[in-house]
Formats: C-alpha cells, structure tokens, sequence
C-alpha cells in the first residue's frame, strides 16, 4: 500500500469518516446518496480524477472563476471531509473573494491531486461501510435501498466519479478544489503574502 493511502486509513478509517459526515448531511436536505457518495469519494480520492494535468486544470479554474459570484451567506472557505481535516473542499467564492490567487489554486490543486494516493479499497471501505450504517437508520434523505440502487448503478461502471445531484447542485451551487491540508494551507498561506 502507498504511503497517502496508509495515512487515509490511519487518520480518516472508514467508520470515522461516516460517523463525521451523516450528522453533516442530515442538516442539509438537499444532500442525495449522490452527494454522500461523491464526499466519499473525495474524501477517500483526492482530487486526482479531475486534474489529468496542470493545463487542463488551469482551463477548467479559469472559465469556472469567471462565473463566479459573492460567497453565499454562511458559506466556509475549508469544509472538511474527514474529522481531522486531513482533506476537504476549499470553496471558491469565499478564496476568490478574499483575494485567492487562482494560479496558485490550480498549483495546489494539482501537487494536492497528484500527492494524495487514497486507492479504490479506501473507497470502497468507507461506502461499504455508509451502506452497513444505513441499514440501521436512515440519515435525511439518505436510506439503505437508496445506497444499494446507487451501488448497484455504480459496481456497473466500475465505482468512477460521479457528479452532485441536481437537487444539491441548485441549492448549493458548488464551486470547490479538493484539496489535502497540507496544501490547502500552503495556499492560504501563500496568499496572506
């Protein structure tokens, strides 16, 4: 096992992980099993499935940055996806507000992407274990035979990266980088230059 994906375990073990991200979805109803399962994903990912390169990185930032509006009321610059905060989404709005470089975004993103090496078995230990959890209770709008319709759909293509549901996508409007801390600090840091 690579060392990222033996600090995955260690620090963000499966149970922990659902244990610290249910109580965050069940207070925002617009959060679908895709949503929890895309969180899962990151959480246990990174952010290597959408930075094939620096470039292609940079063109996706830069037409997503010119759309961007003011912060949503409430809306955090670094949402966590595990209790430690070893890896999370660092928003846009609020970095682009606060006058976030978006260079040094796309570098972050990138060193952040190509670091992290969570595998397909951290993935799969952490969404196995929300399917055991919601067998138990439900958790908002998420329930047991909503994880194993989606699972079903998903062990056919090969558990890829999903996109958020239309339903969170209109509440939320989610702009965000997947970031480890480490690099998200650096960057934060890098713009208090």
């Amino acid at each position: 096992m690579k060392f990222f994906g033996l600090i995955f375990i260690l620090t963000c073990l499966p149970s922990a992980l659902i244990d610290f991200a249910l109580p965050v979805w069940k207070q925002q109803p617009a959060v679908q099993m895709e949503d929890a399962y895309k969180w899962i994903y990151q959480a246990a990912r990174g952010g290597e499935h959408a930075a094939p390169d620096r470039e292609m990185a940079g063109d996706w930032l830069d037409k997503e940055w010119k759309t961007l509006t003011e912060p949503r009321e409430n809306e955090p610059l670094w949402q966590p996806l595990c209790k430690d905060g070893s890896i999370g989404r660092l928003n846009l709005r609020p970095y682009k507000s606060r006058g976030g470089d978006p260079d040094d975004l796309v570098d972050a993103f990138v060193a952040g992407a190509n670091g992290f090496k969570g595998t397909e078995i951290d993935f799969l230990a952490t969404w196995n274990e929300l399917g055991k959890s919601l067998k138990n209770r439900s958790a908002g709008g998420l329930d047991h035979k909503k994880w194993k319709a989606l699972d079903a759909e998903m062990k056919k293509q090969g558990y890829p990266a999903v996109h958020h549901s239309e339903k969170y996508s209109d509440a939320f409007r989610p702009a965000y980088r997947i970031l480890p801390e480490a690099q998200m600090k650096k960057l934060l840091e890098k713009a208090k230059e």
